[in-house]
């Protein structure tokens, strides 16, 4: 009885085990989770956002793995056109007065748009990062809308 008591005992630790987050997807998540859980609207914070979700693209599931690449490009875009604007992200979030051009002025719009259009992608991540590695993550970004 005991024999096979420990056999149950194992199995149910490995099943467990195996069922924690020990995937490379998880991996990666845990690793760069800081970044998708603390995002704020700074250029330091996007750009780190941004390598973490390129991190973990590379190691998310199939079905997933389009949502980290366009939210990974919303996020791109966003500092690309940042960083033509000369005006860090968040000197645009803060109500700081910003003397930019009308061209500058619509592409910050523009960026900022697509950002917010990968709602269903974020939110999609979060999904899987709670079925696939059992953790809660806030949706990527989700400070910055």
């Amino acid at each position: 009885m005991r024999r096979r008591a420990a056999a149950c005992l194992t199995a149910l630790v490995a099943t467990t085990l195996s069922g924690c987050g020990t995937s490379s997807y998880c991996t990666a998540v845990e690793k760069h989770r800081a970044a998708i859980d603390d995002a704020t609207l700074t250029t330091a914070s996007f750009t780190a956002l941004g390598e973490a979700l390129r991190a973990i693209e590379k190691q998310a599931p199939s079905d997933v793995r389009d949502d980290y690449m366009a939210v990974a490009d919303a996020v791109e875009a966003l500092l690309a056109a940042e960083a033509v604007a000369e005006v860090p992200i968040e000197e645009l979030t803060h109500g700081d007065v910003v003397d930019l051009s009308e061209d500058d002025t619509a592409d910050l719009r523009t960026a900022y748009q697509a950002f917010n259009d990968t709602a269903t992608q974020r939110r999609a991540i979060a999904d899987s990062v709670e079925d696939e590695c059992d953790l809660t993550l806030k949706t990527p970004g989700e400070q910055g809308q």
